[in-house]
Formats: C-alpha cells, sequence, structure tokens
C-alpha cells in the first residue's frame, strides 16, 4: 500500500534569522553558535556585512546536519532540517567582538516547526513513487525470464489516503465518518477525484509492464464497497455518492444501517450502488488503452466477504464485469477456508461460471494457511473444474511454513472386492 508518492500538507520547519550590521573589523573572528557547537570566521579585509551572511551560509550548511541557511543580502536564514515540530528549540547565539559590528539572532531558538500529516499525494505524475516503479519493472523482468505470466493488482485502499472532505475520495458512513480499515488504509470511493487518481495509478503500471516486456494485466483486486457497517451504517454516504444518488432518484440515498439489510427495502440503493463500480473500472480500463490496446484486465471478487443479500447485489455489477470485458473473474474465499467450509468454498470456485465466464476465464484464489485448514483440498477442487488458473496466497506463507513442492494431487485408494 506504499506504491505513491506522499505529500505533508501543513508542514513547516523550524527557523530563525541573523541580521548582520555594520561593518566587520578586519581580523576579528565572528562566530555563530548553534546547539553549543561554534562555527567561526575569520573576517577578511573585504568582508562586509552582506558577504558575512553569505559566509555564514556557506559555513552552516556544509558544516551541520541538522539545520541548513540561507542569506538575503545581511539577513541570513537558518532552517531545521527536521520536520515540523521537531525542529523547534535549536539554540542560536552570535559573538563578533566589535560592538560596531553585530549579528542579531530572532528569535534565540529555531521556532515556528509545526507538524504536517503524510497524506498520498493525489495529483503526482507519475502516480508510482520511483520505489515501486523500480522494484516492480525487476521483479517483473525476473518473471519473464522464467516464463512465468505477471497479474499487478490494487484494491481501494490507500495506506496515507487523504479522509478531508476537499480531497473528496473517501468512503463515508452515513454519520460522515471516512471509512478507515484497520489495516490501517482509507478505503476510497468511486467518485470522480478517486478515479482520476487511480486510473493513473493503473496506466502507470501498465507502462512498467509493458517496459518488462510483458503484456500490460492489471487486477482490480477487492474494487468494492467496504463489506461491513460502522455504529451509522454502510459507507454509501460520500458527497458525490449522496448527489449523484439525488441527481438520478431524486431523493435523497436511503440509509442502509447494516450488511444485513433486506435489498428489498432499497432496491433503488442496490440497483444505482453496483454501477458506480462498474463505472468507475470501465473507466480505468478505457484510460489505459487508450495507451496500450493489449491490457487486459481481471476482477478479483470474494463471495466471502459479500455473503448477504444486500453485498452480493452492491458489490457486483454484472452488467459491466462480463466476460466480453474482462479476461478473467477471479474469487477468494479466506474466510470458508478458515472456517473448514468446502462446501462455501466450492460454491465460490463456481461463481464465475454461473456468472457467464467460461471456465478458460475463471480464476480461483486460495489462501494459504496452517495444515488443519483445507486450502489443500479446495485447491484439487479449483483445480477439478478445468479453470484458467488456481493461485496460492501468498509466497511468503508458502516458504515460511515450509510446504513442499509438488503439492499431493490427494490420497486416492483403489480397491478391488469380487471373485
Amino acid at each position: 500500500m506504499w506504491f505513491y508518492e506522499l505529500s505533508c500538507p501543513g508542514n513547516q520547519y523550524a527557523s530563525a534569522t541573523i541580521v548582520f550590521t555594520g561593518a566587520p573589523r578586519f581580523g576579528d573572528t565572528t562566530t555563530v553558535t548553534l546547539a553549543g557547537t561554534p562555527l567561526e570566521h575569520v573576517n577578511l579585509i573585504g568582508d562586509t556585512a552582506q558577504s558575512m551572511a553569505k559566509a555564514f551560509e556557506f559555513l552552516i550548511t556544509a558544516g551541520s546536519s541538522a539545520v541548513w541557511a540561507h542569506a538575503d543580502g545581511t539577513t541570513l536564514t537558518i532552517t531545521a532540517r527536521t520536520m515540523g515540530s521537531g525542529g523547534n528549540g535549536l539554540a542560536i547565539a552570535t559573538n563578533t567582538g566589535n560592538t560596531n559590528f553585530t549579528a542579531q539572532p530572532s528569535p534565540a531558538a529555531l521556532a515556528g516547526g509545526a507538524d504536517g500529516t503524510w497524506h498520498t499525494d493525489l495529483l503526482a505524475t507519475p502516480r508510482l513513487n520511483r520505489a515501486a516503479r523500480d522494484w516492480s519493472l525487476s521483479f517483473f523482468q525476473a518473471l519473464k525470464s522464467y516464463g512465468i505470466g505477471v497479474t499487478t493488482s490494487f484494491s481501494m485502499e490507500l495506506r496515507h489516503g487523504d479522509d478531508s472532505l476537499t480531497a473528496g475520495i473517501a468512503q463515508r458512513y452515513p454519520d460522515g465518518t471516512p471509512a478507515w480499515l484497520n489495516t490501517p488504509a482509507l478505503q476510497t470511493n468511486f467518485s470522480p477525484a478517486s478515479t482520476a487518481f487511480w486510473r493513473q495509478v493503473y496506466l502507470d503500471m501498465a507502462g512498467v509492464m509493458a517496459n518488462a516486456g510483458v503484456t500490460p494485466y492489471l487486477q482490480f483486486g477487492e474494487v468494492q464497497w467496504w463489506y461491513f457497517a460502522a455504529p451509522s451504517g454502510m459507507p454509501f454516504y460520500d458527497d458525490y455518492t449522496k448527489s449523484a444518488f439525488q441527481t438520478a432518484h431524486g431523493r435523497p440515498l436511503g440509509t442502509i444501517t447494516s450488511q444485513n439489510a433486506n435489498p428489498a427495502t432499497f432496491p433503488d440503493e442496490c440497483s444505482f450502488l453496483p454501477t458506480l463500480i462498474g463505472q468507475f473500472t470501465q473507466a480505468i480500463m478505457d484510460f489505459v488503452r487508450q495507451s496500450h490496446s493489449d491490457a487486459r484486465f481481471e476482477v478479483l471478487y470474494p463471495p466471502d466477504t459479500n455473503d448477504t443479500p444486500l453485498n452480493k447485489l452492491i458489490n457486483l455489477p454484472a452488467t459491466y464485469w462480463t466476460p466480453a470485458k474482462l479476461a478473467c473473474f477471479k474469487t477468494e474465499n479466506f474466510t470458508y477456508t478458515g472456517d473448514r467450509d468446502l462446501d462455501k468454498a466450492r460454491q465460490s470456485i463456481e461463481l464465475p461460471i454461473q456468472l457467464g465466464f467460461p471456465p478458460s476465464q475463471s480464476s480461483h484464489l486460495v489462501g494459504i494457511s496452517d495444515y488443519t485448514t483445507p486450502w489443500a483440498k479446495e485447491q484439487r477442487l479449483a483445480l477439478g473444474e478445468g479453470l484458467e488458473s488456481v493461485v496460492l496466497f501468498a509466497l511468503d506463507q508458502f516458504c515460511l511454513i515450509g510446504y513442499g513442492l509438488p503439492l499431493d494431487d490427494g490420497s486416492r485408494r483403489a480397491l478391488f472386492m469380487g471373485g
């Protein structure tokens, strides 16, 4: 979740100034002391108040890791390198040894530092930070060299998402509270502001994949309304969603207090809400394909967290997620696996086919867990359906637990009885 650039609005660096006045005397030593450490300049024959400010700019910037300095005429500004309030309090003292030449600090210690809040930079281009781009490029090239296919997934979560009303990207509960998840991350919405951010993210990653020599294959990884209600209700109540519903239906969006609410009570809402998801994913696909016409897309859909009548409707835009528009429909169900419920897992595996996706466009993701859970059996059930792929999540868990390869194909026993 740290693939993006960051900004820190509200941050202020602590600073102070020193104003040099008068004529420095040749041969004297002028001293600026920072937090008890003296920095000295022996006055030259041609020195002026202005040249003294510049001399200490060079001395401080080259000699201090805590601060940097800049001279503007006879005024020297010293600024903390530490962000925010952490830069406050560094003491400044001066000594010119000459009453006709002064160096007046104001204030006597760095001040004015204020802490900001780190947020995802919604306007940075490219959206992906350098580390994410370089690591992904190298990883994709390595996978290609081994003949392994590559799919890149993004969810709706942003670890440093800006939950302000001004930013307009947060899913919100009826009382206005933004939808923060325990990962922790902000669950973003399907507004134009959110779409503008995410479509560039997908485009940037498509470019990285193309540069690695692989066909861009991008996954909408749980691109959903958050599944669970807060005390005030479900997270459908950001300003854009409320306004769009009001425009479409001529009345306010009804307050849905629980994921267990009866959909029959909210027919308009259950018809409207999935269209925002569908429009969001369609906008991203269209945007990426303007630059990468061969880009492929799939969705990752969790039947377990959507296992209520309401969620099954509001989080599955069936008219947008079709075999004609998607390369693959992939399911996952960590809850069913953890509950040892293979009947439910089988229903999850079969869902894409029930939605009209052929096996060649269907996939299932299996959450690897300890040996007491039936994840291996679930994997075999998925293989038995002849799906396009069966994905194990994740490599680190597989390695840490220490499972061996090849995977067991299951116990089989034949017994002939008769004569």
